[in-house]
């Protein structure tokens, strides 16, 4: 699959809210009404296992107990907790450290590499490692534990290897962080002294490690296939934006129906499940000019990609930093993509592999 097929993927069009019987709920794809979805927590909640009126065969997943599955007052007093580790300053201060390993890397990747391989995974991995205090020889179990976790949602948990796969990530993983515990550093020191519980601990390190490295190493990946045979943009920031805008690292987002409401003049009933398409959303007419256009100069750019709300990504700051760090490195250099290597699921492309050559004319 090329990069232009990639983009052709993500043109979608924004229509009426319609339920659909492949993802067993209303799709809502208007930028108004997914803003409505992703802000309206009192009526469309996070809260799979509470509201949810189908069975859900992935209910064991910790990513369903963590922060971004619950609802207020708990979700303001876990977040304030942990908020203090991603304020703006805190971020900054990382500067240092992201930008001596993405020089590193990319000194040891050389003049060709996969992207994902040698920079991507491993920068996002390291990061959010070094955040958890985590011991740079558990970091290939950071990146097994996530695969094995986030593929265990819907019809796959039908499928005994990704079942086992899972429950032996689940184990290892809770094992790993109650031992940690023992010598809290890190991020760990710092939630180890609020109110938390320990399964409430292990929830969020498992969603700090799983979506912590996830959103970085898929916007820096879109990154670079939305900038590839481009001039160096005169502004990252605004570039990230547009990328965060054109390729969103998550497509959709799911909520759960609290009471009964009506959305784009449909009736929803408690229980029901529904599916804000932020890829749609993110190429809605009505207020992006030319939507299907990929502009690293635009601006404003109300993109959805982070949420909006309570539910807005904790770590925004850090993966837009770590992107733009890796992005002024490469940009150091010629560079072009010589192969792509893609896999199409039942929601959407998974990029697997992405080769780079630098001084491409040499």
């Amino acid at each position: 699959m090329s990069v232009e097929e990639i983009f052709a993927f993500h043109e979608q069009e924004v229509g009426p809210v319609r339920f659909a019987e492949s993802f067993g709920g209303w799709v809502v794809t208007r930028h108004s009404e997914v803003d409505r979805v992703l802000t309206e927590h009192a009526v469309f909640s996070s809260d799979e296992l509470r509201y949810s009126a189908q069975p859900i065969p992935h209910g064991s997943n910790p990513l369903l107990r963590g922060l971004q599955a619950m609802d207020p007052p708990r979700h303001h007093a876990v977040r304030r907790i942990v908020s203090q580790v991603f304020t703006p300053r805190a971020v900054a201060s990382l500067e240092p450290s992201i930008t001596a390993r993405v020089h590193a890397l990319l000194a040891d990747a050389g003049e060709r590499f996969d992207l994902i391989g040698a920079v991507a995974y491993p920068l996002s991995v390291h990061t959010i490692a070094d955040l958890l205090g985590v011991q740079p020889s558990r970091w290939p179990d950071f990146v097994r534990w996530t695969e094995a976790i986030t593929s265990f949602f819907g019809t796959f948990t039908a499928d005994e290897a990704r079942r086992t796969a899972f429950h032996q990530a689940l184990k290892e993983m809770g094992d790993y962080f109650r031992e940690e515990f023992e010598r809290p550093t890190g991020i760990i020191a710092t939630l180890m002294a609020s109110d938390l519980t320990e399964d409430e601990l292990i929830d969020f390190c498992a969603l700090l490690l799983i979506n912590g490295h996830e959103t970085t190493k898929t916007l820096l990946v879109n990154a670079v296939l939305c900038l590839t045979s481009r001039p160096r943009p005169d502004d990252l920031r605004l570039a990230v934006e547009e990328v965060s805008r054109y390729l969103p690292a998550t497509g959709g987002t799911d909520r759960f129906v609290t009471r009964p409401t009506m959305l784009g003049g449909r009736e929803l009933r408690p229980g029901d499940r529904v599916v804000a398409m932020i890829t749609a959303a993110n190429r809605d007419p009505e207020v992006f000019t030319d939507p299907h256009t990929f502009d690293p100069d635009r601006t404003p750019n109300p993109h959805l990609s982070f949420g909006h709300g309570i539910h807005f990504c904790l770590g925004a700051h850090l993966a837009r930093l770590e992107v733009r760090i890796a992005l002024t490195a490469l940009f150091d250099r010629p560079w072009r993509i010589t192969d792509l290597d893609t896999h199409r699921t039942p929601v959407g492309i998974d990029v697997q592999k992405v080769t780079v050559a630098t001084n491409p004319g040499r």
